[in-house]
């Protein structure tokens, strides 16, 4: 039965199909549009292609950007694309009888749109209410300027949540590259006394010290190890400031990242419930 269907498909010559400027595959059986066949048709700027079993309305249909009526009526239809929007020169768009969800982001886009029927199709209640009820030709006039307005709305707060996400990011990269310098910084300043000690180290010779001066060098040495001995107490107090100085800044890094996160979450918050924000979420998800 498949491959019986397959070959109904591949049999249609859609040249034939032209009449005037009106490309008639309605009841073709056809699940796919046949979008190469039809692209080099300019001719054609009106498209029958209800009661098939089309169930996705793929990017390459935004090619037949010739195109100002559609009738896509009683498929099977559960996605537009993003891109529908490019389809600029449309006027009139027939869905009635599909399962469509949500109309695509870009539908706004459609400033030439004049006409929409959306009958039939499971969308949300609150776009149903919102758009009308499409029961005759004034009230789809109406649907249309309805429906291209609110997804201008849609689309504009997309973006706009999507490029403040994007700062979100940036900001958190630069946040953890600063907490990356600071680290190396500290480091560095923890290893610098030890390095310095070692190459800073005196080069002795081998002297004969007088015997009368036996007493005098004893002394000498004596007082050397309490310089060498504050020495090293002075590199420890730097490293103990220096192990000071790095928790001061993760704690610091700890506050602003969650403030960072407080803001955040009070953005999303403070966002009205209202009726039309329900409908703008399932697009920002």
């Amino acid at each position: 039965m498949a491959m019986q269907q397959l070959e109904n498909e591949e049999k249609i010559n859609v040249r034939d199909r032209l009449v005037d400027n009106v490309l008639d595959l309605s009841l073709m059986n056809i699940s796919k549009v046949p979008v190469q066949e039809i692209k080099p048709l300019r001719r054609a700027t009106v498209m029958d292609l209800s009661s098939n079993r089309i169930c996705i309305i793929e990017s390459n249909f935004t090619d037949l950007t010739q195109l100002t009526q559609i009738d896509l009526s009683k498929n099977r239809i559960t996605s537009i694309c993003d891109d529908f929007g490019l389809l600029t020169n449309l006027r009139r768009l027939d869905l009635y009888k599909n399962q469509i969800t949500r109309l695509p982001l870009t539908f706004g886009r459609l400033k030439n749109l004049k006409y929409l029927d959306l009958k039939e199709n499971p969308l949300n209640p609150i776009f149903k209410k919102l758009i009308g009820t499409c029961s005759d030709t004034n009230d789809c006039l109406v649907a249309a300027t309805r429906a291209v307005d609110f997804m201008k709305q849609v689309e504009r707060r997309v973006v706009e949540d999507r490029a403040k996400e994007r700062k979100v990011r940036l900001e958190k990269q630069q946040l953890q590259e600063a907490q990356m310098k600071e680290e190396m910084k500290v480091a560095a300043q923890e290893e610098k006394p030890t390095n310095e000690q070692k190459s800073e180290k005196p080069k002795r010779r081998r002297k004969q010290i007088p015997q009368g001066e036996a007493v005098l060098s004893e002394d000498s040495k004596t007082k050397h190890k309490a310089e060498k001995k504050a020495d090293r107490v002075d590199e420890d107090d730097t490293v103990s400031s220096g192990l000071r100085h790095s928790l001061v800044f993760w704690l610091a890094m700890l506050v602003l990242l969650a403030v960072s996160f407080l803001l955040c979450a009070n953005y999303y918050d403070v966002l009205p419930r209202k009726s039309s924000e329900t409908i703008l979420e399932e697009y920002i998800k």
